[in-house]
């Protein structure tokens, strides 16, 4: 079993890492206050860090999260729910993309365009 209080002694620092992942199983097996103390820690870290502008968002997102992992009846069904959740913001993320590249690709033939038709004037 990995050495817990060696694992943990970075926690209390100012700039905390996660912990090597055997350690967060020891953890979790044998300390699970501990562990979900750790988590809960670190993910209102990950939002305090974040840029203003996108702290209610992540402070909706990490509402969420809690929420199904609460109504979850195993520690897989709230993994599964996560997973879900990620795959949802993913393809969100994606559509956004595709949108926002077809919107610079209609600027650019624009652009073109208009030089074109500059040019052509010109002559």
């Amino acid at each position: 079993m990995p050495n817990l209080e060696n694992g943990l002694e970075h926690m209390m620092s100012e700039a905390p890492r996660l912990p090597d992942f055997d350690v967060l199983v020891a953890l979790y097996r044998h300390q699970p206050e501990a562990f979900e103390a750790l988590r809960q820690r670190m993910l209102r870290q990950a939002v305090e860090v974040a840029p203003l502008s996108q702290r209610p968002a992540l402070e909706e997102l990490l509402d969420r999260i809690e929420r199904e992992r609460a109504a979850a009846a195993t520690p897989l069904e709230a993994a599964t729910k996560a997973m879900l959740m990620m795959q949802e913001s993913v393809g969100k993320l994606h559509d956004a993309w595709e949108q926002a590249r077809e919107a610079v690709a209609g600027l650019q033939a624009t652009l073109i365009i208009e030089r074109l038709r500059a040019e052509h004037r010109s002559l």
